[in-house]
């Protein structure tokens, strides 16, 4: 077959490459050209660009297209960044298949033989044995890809062209994510070589996954709970996550209004990535396939399953993770709101007081000791003590506000004194922190008097 180049990863494109030698290929200037093609290739794909690197002119850049393809894979092997294999294997696959889908029928039938997948035409259809077939969908046996669904005459299955040419889409991110194990010689030469290059892979790998998460929606994940931002953190470094985990990520994504292609590139980063898998539980947890979308497990189903990391002093107040969601987005709540709230929980209705009372931090406050901070009008940065914290929750007009009081110290006062309510759990949970772990934390507070108490009312901390 010509055009090989297409298709680099087909065994009778190495062997048109195989007889060269590794050490001349990262060292001869001759093959210069190929080595940044690999660059290029490896760029476009960690950025998720399916545009074609160009056509060759003649024979001897086909060859060139086939080595940039052998260099990208010794520097993904000697990299060893799950991530980055994933997101080049899939890239890579997405692009063929997207060659593949316009070529005529004996390329077709040519790559399918080279893949281990030989198949016979029967009209316009494709006959493949059914052995052949479950290995070939191992990672796609749910829905109509079950043996059963297929139909099965005489030990063959038929398929269509574009269902032959999606199985041979799966078998390209198959053998594209089994990298080769390099001798340690020639890995250290590889990674010396093309380190400055590694680098930048990193940089843009890490700007992918910054771009994944703004991409879903207005999702703060600021106020998520501890339970998803801890599994949320592990899957962007490239951790496997149980079952669980990945089921509760994807109903409290999905119950927050993402979108099941953007919840699907969140995965892509785990070392166990499968588009097929990956694709059809996330489809069938969000509804898109079952009919039926699932709720996100509450806490105590998450306690049992192992999901839950111990979780933080409004957990303790809460009794679901997306209630932790609502309660710490309490911050956009109009002021009126916030107003009208702190007077109920503190019960006191000075109307006068509340209206007067800031609810956020200045810039530039000055830095005191809280007897300091205690003689001046205005708000102070104090570093103390929490002598005491505890969430609370209260039941007003049929509805549970969950808040938290704090008595701060420090060695300038004799005695600790006590916080405003705080309902802003941005604020309450580093004093939690500091609590927990006996150390002191920088808090901005404003002196109030409420009635005949003198009372601290943060406007920051942590």
């Amino acid at each position: 077959m010509s055009d090989l180049w297409r298709y680099p990863f087909l065994p009778d494109a190495r062997k048109a490459v195989q007889e060269l030698e590794l050490e001349t290929l990262l060292d001869d200037p001759l093959y210069g050209e190929a080595r940044a093609l690999a660059i290029d290739r490896l760029n476009a794909a960690i950025s998720d660009k399916l545009e074609g690197l160009g056509t060759p002119v003649d024979a001897r850049d086909e060859e060139t297209y086939l080595l940039s393809y052998l260099f990208s894979r010794l520097i993904l092997s000697a990299q060893a960044d799950s991530k980055v294999v994933n997101w080049v294997a899939l890239t890579e696959a997405l692009r063929a298949e997207n060659t593949l889908s316009k070529e005529d029928t004996p390329v077709l039938v040519y790559v399918s033989e080279q893949m281990g997948i030989p198949v016979k035409m029967i009209g316009v259809n494709f006959q493949v044995d059914y052995t052949v077939y479950l290995t070939a969908t191992n990672n796609l046996r749910t829905g109509k890809w079950k043996l059963v669904n297929r139909g099965v005459i005489d030990g063959k299955v038929v398929l269509d062209q574009r269902t032959l040419v999606r199985v041979l889409r799966e078998s390209f991110v198959e053998h594209l994510q089994a990298l080769p194990e390099l001798p340690e010689a020639l890995g250290r030469k590889v990674l010396e070589r093309f380190s400055p290059d590694m680098e930048n892979m990193q940089v843009m790998a890490k700007e992918r996954q910054e771009r994944t998460l703004r991409e879903l929606g207005k999702l703060d994940f600021g106020k998520a709970p501890p339970c998803f931002s801890g599994h949320l953190a592990d899957l962007q470094e490239g951790v496997n996550l149980p079952h669980p985990a990945r089921f509760f990520l994807t109903t409290f994504l999905t119950a927050l209004g993402q979108e099941p292609e953007s919840i699907m590139e969140l995965y892509a980063t785990a070392p166990d990535f499968k588009e097929s898998v990956t694709r059809y539980q996330v489809e069938h947890i969000t509804g898109k396939i079952s009919g039926a979308e699932y709720d996100t497990p509450s806490c105590s189903s998450l306690i049992s399953q192992g999901v839950c990391p111990g979780g933080n002093a409004l957990c303790r107040e809460i009794v679901h993770p997306l209630s932790y969601y609502r309660v710490m987005a309490e911050r956009e709540k109009p002021d009126e709101v916030r107003r009208r709230r702190l007077a109920q929980i503190a019960g006191s209705f000075d109307a006068e007081f509340w209206a007067q009372l800031p609810l956020d931090s200045p810039s530039d406050v000055p830095s005191r000791s809280l007897a300091a901070a205690l003689d001046t009008d205005g708000p102070s940065r104090v570093t103390a003590q929490i002598e005491h914290f505890r969430g609370r929750h209260t039941k007003v007009s049929g509805k549970y506000i969950h808040w938290a009081s704090a008595r701060l110290v420090d060695d300038t006062v004799e005695r600790s004194l006590e916080t405003l309510p705080l309902l802003q759990w941005e604020r309450a949970l580093p004093l939690a922190h500091a609590k927990k772990r006996g150390e002191v934390v920088e808090v901005t507070l404003l002196p109030v008097r409420l009635g005949e108490q003198r009372r601290l009312h943060v406007l920051a901390a942590g």
